[in-house]
């Protein structure tokens, strides 16, 4: 245990901590979040006002929380996840393939 990196204490086994079901919901949510900045993305660049961009980027994160909801996850569980996954290559790997599988 002395030799152990200097990382946080969950970043050791997060991929084992995640269930299967949940890494399916986190790709799932990825997934349509990914879809939802590429279009708001374009929606801001083409906007007139500063007034207009900032209501589409408020619009952008409330369809971005649904997206979330809509997996029957929280907003807190999928930052956890996909955060643990760039910590873990094999949590990574997995939320991959669920996000794969979703489109």
């Amino acid at each position: 245990m002395a030799n152990s990196p200097k990382k946080r204490p969950d970043a050791a086994q997060p991929s084992a901590e995640v269930s299967d079901e949940m890494v399916a919901k986190v790709g799932a949510a990825v997934g349509q979040v990914a879809v939802i900045r590429k279009e708001y993305t374009q929606r801001v660049q083409s906007a007139g006002s500063d007034d207009e961009k900032e209501q589409l980027a408020d619009q952008a994160e409330q369809a971005a929380v649904k997206a979330i909801d809509d997996q029957g996850i929280s907003v807190s569980d999928y930052n956890r996840v996909v955060t643990a996954a760039s910590d873990n290559p094999d949590l990574e790997e997995r939320l991959l393939q669920a996000v794969r599988a979703t489109h």
